[in-house]
């Protein structure tokens, strides 16, 4: 098998024009709002290279041979022209249907919500600039009593919901995603398929840290009724670990809390992987490990997918951490 890709450009293949020029193409895919990056390095030695504009639509495909993976669409926001030797480098971020929305998305906004269940809260405001919303059903009817967005973007008031509530908030594909981390579902909570890795592994790095520190976590919040600071705590005996930040209802707090003692007590694991390129591998992706040692294999989720494409070969690197049981 032969490491092959194709670039379509504004809707035009461009992919022979390159083909003698390429010297690497590196898409990044995250957990996160921060879009999905493609970085393109091409060899400009003579100079004759046309430089793209600006807002330029990129479509990029990778794999090997004619199997080849549509791997996302991509909007150009910057150029860069070095030497010697004189390369260019194609810096693009992925396409959503509100990228001309996108100031407005992180211009401060102030509005107060209301008696609103969060999956409308995050539908409403995917409406505002042509997205449509996928939430976790465990999200959906989580109800708002009062919230203030008070000079605040849409932007920052999604991520400070998804902080809230523990959640894990994407773009992609003109939908604004609200899921939970981590848990290998679609929002809809069918499972992602499962992606065995085993002999494409070249290297591996495993890391885990310490577990059950704590006994205890402690919130704490504004009881805007008796206008005075309150606690809640979950869990018991000593050590106890107190959450900084000062919630807007007992019922965030108490929920806020459960999660950090879930956390602390499972303890963190994390493992870095080196293979063949593998361009199915996306941020939220299954794997089931295999072939290494044993305390690193099992089934884990990605939480980064980096697909890179140059003289050596296809590789893929993908940084995970322990799926929960």
């Amino acid at each position: 098998m032969q490491p092959n890709y194709r670039i379509i450009a504004n809707k035009a293949d461009i992919t022979k024009t390159i083909n003698g020029r390429l010297l690497s193409i590196e898409i990044t895919d995250e957990i996160g709002i921060v879009s999905d990056s493609l970085t393109i390095q091409l060899d400009d030695r003579d100079g004759m290279l046309a430089v793209p504009p600006r807002g330029a639509e990129l479509v990029v495909y990778m794999g090997y041979d004619d199997n080849l993976q549509d791997m996302g669409r991509f909007i150009v926001d910057e150029i860069e022209l070095k030497g010697p030797p004189q390369t260019m480098i194609i810096t693009a971020r992925a396409s959503n249907a509100m990228q001309d929305e996108i100031a407005a998305f992180k211009a401060p906004q102030t509005y107060s919500w209301d008696k609103k269940p969060l999956g409308e809260i995050i539908e409403t405001i995917a409406g505002k600039y042509g997205m449509s919303a996928a939430v976790a059903d465990s999200y959906k009817e989580l109800m708002i009593t009062h919230l203030d967005q008070t000079e605040e973007s849409d932007c920052a008031f999604i991520q400070r919901l998804a902080t809230d509530y523990n959640a894990s908030v994407k773009i992609a594909g003109g939908k604004l995603l609200f899921i939970a981390p981590l848990s290998g579902q679609f929002p809809d909570g069918r499972p992602m398929p499962t992606v065995s890795v085993n002999k494409s592994i070249s290297s591996y790095h495993y890391k885990i840290t310490e577990r059950g520190k704590y006994n205890q976590v402690v919130a704490k919040y504004y009881d805007f009724g008796k206008a005075q600071e309150e606690q809640v705590s979950v869990g018991g005996g000593s050590p106890t670990f107190t959450l900084r930040d000062m919630y807007t209802t007992q019922d965030l707090a108490a929920y806020r809390a459960k999660q950090k003692l879930t956390e602390i007590m499972a303890g963190t694991e994390s493992l870095t992987l080196d293979m063949v390129g593998n361009a199915s591998l996306t941020a939220e992706s299954i794997v089931n490990v295999s072939g290494i040692r044993s305390d690193a294999c099992g089934e884990w989720i990605v939480i980064s997918a980096k697909h890179t494409l140059n003289s050596s070969g296809f590789k893929t690197t993908i940084e995970n951490v322990r799926r929960a049981l």
